[in-house]
């Protein structure tokens, strides 16, 4: 058994059941690029299609308004990345969301506090949220979709009571930069969604609790075998999810300048689309960001362009939940393709 420099134990060299680990290398690699670039492939694909049929789609302004879009499902992606590969699923994040950019708000305008302590209590506010959730889940076994779903209903709960059901303006101008502020052509919200994307594939790629976070969700039994603190993986992800929940919250809170109990009601469906479309396996253990990135803009571009054609929001709704039993029904098959 091998351990860290902190003493944290790792997947153990011989003598044990070893937990999976990251899924590359060897035979598999070729499998990995080649869903790597047939993702890529599909939303080039996408993309032309609607360049044809939606009018103005590939314009610059346009496309930078698809990265735009795209920032908050991507932020709460990213986390929600983390948690599926552990083999579990946060039906709270986007109201997380909603409760990160009612309090970011709250706390600006109903009790003048300065923005950059506003921002850092609202994500400190993330953080409990989600490590509430990894304890319920971890001490008492409770399955977190039943755990994050009851979440989901007190955030909520919690976004209208702290709005009186009503829309908190007023914020400072400054803050307006995070939401509708641009580097050159680029969104400051892309790129604090880029961020975002970048050190959650550090994460993943790099350190001890990528490698666990793997484990956990290929093998839970093996990885508990080989030493590795599942309760401390499953809090950690639930964290990190709740964290970029309310990251997501205070991006949108400063793009539209307000903040409200309904505000990104239906985006929990993008979102999980987003990581299921990118190749993350809901059965866990398997999933790359880079995937959850393709899958990210594949959604902002399907909303967008079909929002260009006229298309209405109900009927947005249909395609997504389609998108996502597709998704779902090719990652059955794979697995059992593989079997």
């Amino acid at each position: 058994m091998t351990k860290t420099s902190s003493g944290e134990r790792l997947l153990p060299a011989s003598g044990a059941p070893a937990a999976p680990a990251v899924r590359q290398g060897g035979s598999q690699a070729p499998l990995a690029y080649l869903a790597r670039f047939g993702l890529l492939g599909a939303l080039l694909v996408l993309m032309a299609v609607l360049s044809v049929v939606a009018e103005n789609f590939l314009t610059l302004s346009n496309l930078m308004n698809i990265l735009l879009q795209a920032s908050n499902i991507g932020i709460m992606a990213a986390g929600l990345t983390l948690v599926v590969i552990c083999a579990e699923i946060d039906l709270s994040v986007a109201s997380a969301q909603t409760l990160g950019a009612v309090i970011v708000a709250a706390l600006m305008v109903r009790f003048d506090v300065p923005i950059p302590v506003a921002i850092i209590v609202t994500l400190l506010a993330g953080l409990a949220i989600g490590s509430l959730s990894g304890l319920f889940v971890g001490t008492l076994g409770i399955p977190a979709f039943i755990v994050t779903l009851a979440m989901d209903s007190l955030l909520r709960g919690t976004s209208l009571i702290l709005t009186g059901e009503t829309s908190i303006f007023g914020l400072p101008d400054a803050f307006a930069f995070l939401g509708q502020g641009y580097v050159g052509p680029v969104p400051v919200a892309a790129i604090i969604c880029g961020f975002v994307f970048l050190a959650v594939h550090l994460l993943l790629s790099h350190t001890v609790l990528g490698t666990n976070i793997y484990a956990v969700g290929g093998n839970k039994e093996a990885a508990r075998i080989a030493g590795v603190n599942i309760f401390r993986v499953k809090l950690i992800v639930l964290a990190i999810s709740g964290f970029c929940g309310t990251l997501a919250g205070i991006v949108m809170a400063s793009r539209l300048m307000a903040a409200q109990a309904i505000m990104g009601l239906f985006d929990l469906m993008d979102v999980i689309a987003a990581v299921v479309i990118g190749g993350t396996s809901l059965l866990g253990g398997e999933g790359r960001i880079i995937g959850t990135i393709i899958g990210t803009l594949t959604i902002a571009c399907i909303r967008n362009g079909l929002n260009l054609m006229g298309i209405p929001a109900d009927w947005q709704l249909i395609a997504v939940g389609v998108i996502i039993m597709l998704a779902v029904l090719s990652d059955y098959a794979g697995r059992r393709a593989a079997q």
